[in-house]
C-alpha cells in the first residue's frame, strides 16, 4: 500500500472544479426550469399565410371585415380609435374599402396585417393560421382586445 502524500493536489484535473459544478448545476436546473414554466404558461404567437386570412371576419358591435386575395378590402365599423378609459371602448369606426398587406412573422409576439383604412392601423393574428382570430389591441399595455372571428 502506498503511503499518503500530505500535500494538496492543486493542479489534479476534476478536484478545484467540483464545487463551482455542484453549485451550477443547481443554479442552471432553476433558470431552465423557469423558462420552461414561462414558455408553457405563455400562449403561443399567431401567424398566418395569406389564403389563411382571406374572407370574411366578423367581430362584437355590428364590426365586419372582408379581406380579399388581391390584398383589398371591405370595412363595415372597425374600431380605428378606443377611449383612454379602463372599459377601452371604440370611439372611432371606419366603414368603406382600404387594403392589406400581411407583415413578416417575428421571431416573438404575434404576426401583423396592416390595414390602410385612409390611416394605417394594425391587426394582430391570434393562433396558428388565424384558428383563434384577429384582434386590435386598444393600447400596447391595454389587457383587452377587439377580436375578429372568421364568418362561415
Amino acid at each position: 500500500m502506498r503511503p499518503r502524500n500530505p500535500r494538496p493536489r492543486a493542479g489534479r484535473p476534476g478536484r478545484t472544479g467540483r464545487p463551482a459544478r455542484i453549485v451550477g448545476l443547481p443554479a442552471f436546473g432553476a433558470v431552465a426550469a423557469l423558462a420552461a414554466l414561462i414558455v408553457l404558461l405563455t400562449p403561443p404567437a399567431g401567424s398566418a399565410e395569406r389564403g389563411d386570412l382571406v374572407g370574411a371576419w366578423r367581430a362584437q358591435q355590428g364590426a365586419r371585415l372582408i379581406l380579399r386575395e388581391d390584398g383589398t378590402l371591405t370595412a363595415v365599423s372597425v374600431p380605428t380609435a378606443f377611449s383612454e378609459d379602463d372599459d377601452e371602448r371604440p370611439t372611432r369606426r371606419f366603414t368603406g374599402n382600404g387594403t392589406w398587406q400581411l407583415e413578416k412573422k417575428p421571431k416573438l409576439g404575434h404576426q401583423r396585417i396592416r390595414l390602410t383604412l385612409g390611416e394605417t392601423y394594425e391587426l394582430s393574428i391570434a393562433g396558428e393560421g388565424a384558428r383563434d382570430g384577429l384582434f386590435i389591441r386598444p393600447s400596447r399595455d391595454a389587457t383587452t382586445q377587439f377580436r375578429f372571428k372568421r364568418t362561415p
